[in-house]
């Protein structure tokens, strides 16, 4: 036996110091080694099914995320519906001098960022700790069960979503008054309140999308090697331990792009949300950058508002695209991985 391995071993080459030694020559001729891109290509035809199913994502954000790009040159332009985009003539920083002037902006920039940092603060943890709840769930059919009636908030529309918001909330017939007035309280006008504003918005994202957010970390912990369990269970190691140094070291790295990805949307408050829930009087704290966008575009006149609402477009993408980078940089040094080097 030990000279039929010592053999087969003479006959077999070495293919790990081959290999080494040439990849250490491609890197200090910095030329790409021969045959990688034969090597590429025979893995795509390997996997050829896979990149099917990838290519429908890949042509929808081509269609309606690359390609609409180039309209973001109406914001130097004065816009004007006979001539086109490109036709249109060219104005320099005037609409965003214009805009930049107007008093409304900065209510609607801080309001944008006092949601932003309250969903930040709130809705992003939740998901995480209710994951990690469900997780210690034992029977699999009440589990399931948990899970669907957390899923279905996500499925109504946040105009439906906020119209049973109003109804509970409503003066004169909603539930939550009417519990009021039957303990002997006086009625309170929820809706037209600014400072409740951001306690009904939080609530409503809360109870609509939390249990949507669960699915991404739920399938990180389900991607734990259960041995790792059974091994701090035989070192004596508690539940709470057990969700302390395995499964949340575990998911880190997925928290940490999801974090990421959170903080680069913080001029992203939420059009659907605010606009389903706000009126005017609670502008002071409920208009934010996109509700003042789609006025600024609705009540101007003639097309100057697809210039204005474009520059506010383009000033909201160039806020968030550098807390990306700043959010990246911060988790590099922090956790030692990043969205951008997680392998």
């Amino acid at each position: 036996m030990n000279q039929r391995r010592t053999a087969e071993q003479v006959r077999s080459p070495a293919p790990d110091s081959a290999q080494t030694s040439f990849t250490v020559s491609e890197v200090r001729s910095g030329r790409p080694a021969p045959g990688k891109g034969k090597d590429l290509l025979r893995r795509i035809f390997r996997s050829r099914h896979i990149y099917l199913m990838l290519l429908p994502v890949i042509i929808f954000y081509i269609v309606y995320c690359y390609v609409p790009m180039y309209g973001i040159i109406i914001a130097w332009k004065e816009w004007r519906p006979k001539y086109g985009i490109w036709g249109s003539p060219w104005v320099g920083w005037e609409n965003f001098e214009t805009l930049f002037s107007q008093q409304l902006l900065p209510r609607a920039i801080k309001n944008t960022v006092v949601i932003s940092l309250l969903k930040l603060c709130i809705c992003f943890p939740l998901p995480i700790l209710v994951a990690l709840l469900i997780n210690e769930l034992t029977n699999r059919r009440f589990k399931k069960i948990i899970q669907t009636f957390m899923y279905l908030p996500n499925f109504i529309s946040w105009v439906i979503l906020g119209g049973i918001v109003k109804m509970l909330l409503s003066m004169d017939d909603g539930l939550i008054n009417n519990i009021i007035a039957a303990c002997g309280g006086e009625r309170i006008s929820f809706l037209t309140d600014p400072n409740a504003f951001y306690f009904i918005l939080i609530l409503s994202e809360i109870w609509k999308g939390t249990g949507w957010g669960t699915i991404i970390y739920t399938a990180s912990i389900a991607g734990i090697d259960p041995t790792l369990y059974e091994a701090a269970k035989i070192d004596g190691c508690s539940r709470g331990g057990l969700i302390f140094r395995i499964t949340l070291p575990m998911i880190m790295p997925v928290v940490t792009v999801m974090f990421i990805m959170q903080l680069s949307n913080i001029m992203n408050a939420g059009f659907d949300s605010v606009y389903n829930l706000y009126n005017k009087n609670v502008y002071d704290t409920a208009d934010i950058l996109d509700t003042y966008i789609y006025r600024l575009f609705t009540e101007s006149s003639g097309g100057n508002g697809y210039a204005l609402s474009t520059a506010v477009g383009f000033f909201k993408s160039a806020i968030n695209f550098c807390f990306l980078i700043a959010g990246n940089i911060i988790t590099k040094k922090i956790n030692g991985y990043s969205m951008f080097t997680i392998d």
